[in-house]
This record gives structure tokens, C-alpha cells and sequence, in this order.
């Protein structure tokens, strides 16, 4: 866990709520689209408060070996020209494919439209633990 990261949950998780809560769930119907709403909404406005830094959400990698089921990993880098090992995020997301073993789509219940109130805490608590999963790809060694 990166503790920056939870730095930001806690100052920004009310604008990812707000977000969540008006927008269509066609909006974050994937786990790619959570993680980018992750950095959007929680993650870069923080950095860029504090530190004057963001992550690349254009360069958003996601590796997917599974198939019916597996684990999903998402690789972002620092918003930076060229950038090096350890400036690279890391975390993941094990899914399925059904409602029954699968977050995401025991959530939307395969649905569209607004979320109700239930869907949007659970949205929320899918968010937290995917932030809570993210390291740091290498330690930076001087």
C-alpha cells in the first residue's frame, strides 16, 4: 500500500462518491475505467496539490491473461517524459465471469443506468481496495 495513496483516498474519496453517484454506471463498467477514475478523481488531484506530480493515466497499462477468470494488472507510470523502473505503479484485480464470483458485475447486477445507493458504496469499497492493493513496481535506489 502506498501511503500517499491513502493520503488522497481520504481527502479525495467524496469527489470519487459524487462522481459515482451522477454518472451512468455504462461510465465505469470496467475495472480499467475504476482505475482510471482512481487517478482522475482520488490519486493526480492530491499529488498535484502536495507534491506538483501526476500519473499517466494515457499510459494506463493493463495486462489480462486470463480468460472466463484471472487476474487483471495495471501498470501507470509517472506522468513524465521517458520514465524509470521505479516510477511505475502497480495493482491488480482478480475477476470473474459472472455476477456470482466477479465484483464488478455483482455490483452493476449487469444493469445500466444510475446506481442506486447500495451499488455506490459498493463502487466505493471496490475503489478502496483496488487503491489499497497499489505498490510501488521497483524501490528507487540511489
Amino acid at each position: 500500500m502506498i501511503k500517499e495513496f491513502v493520503k488522497a483516498w481520504d481527502a479525495n474519496k467524496e469527489k470519487l462518491r459524487e462522481y459515482i453517484s451522477t454518472h451512468e454506471q455504462e461510465d465505469y463498467d470496467s475495472y480499467k475505467k475504476i482505475v482510471t477514475l482512481l487517478f482522475e478523481h482520488v490519486i493526480n488531484p492530491y499529488l498535484k496539490e502536495k507534491d506538483d506530480y501526476s500519473y499517466d493515466i494515457g499510459h494506463l497499462h493493463e495486462i489480462d491473461d486470463g480468460n472466463y477468470q484471472g487476474t487483471l494488472l495495471y501498470l501507470v507510470p509517472v506522468d513524465e517524459y521517458e520514465p524509470s523502473s521505479y516510477q511505475y505503479v502497480a495493482t491488480f484485480v482478480e475477476y470473474g465471469s459472472c455476477s456470482g464470483c466477479d465484483t464488478l458485475l455483482g455490483i452493476s447486477a449487469y444493469d445500466g443506468g444510475m446506481p442506486n445507493k447500495e451499488q455506490v458504496e459498493e463502487y466505493m469499497t471496490l475503489c478502496l481496495h483496488i487503491l489499497q492493493h497499489f505498490k510501488y513496481l521497483f524501490e528507487y535506489n540511489e
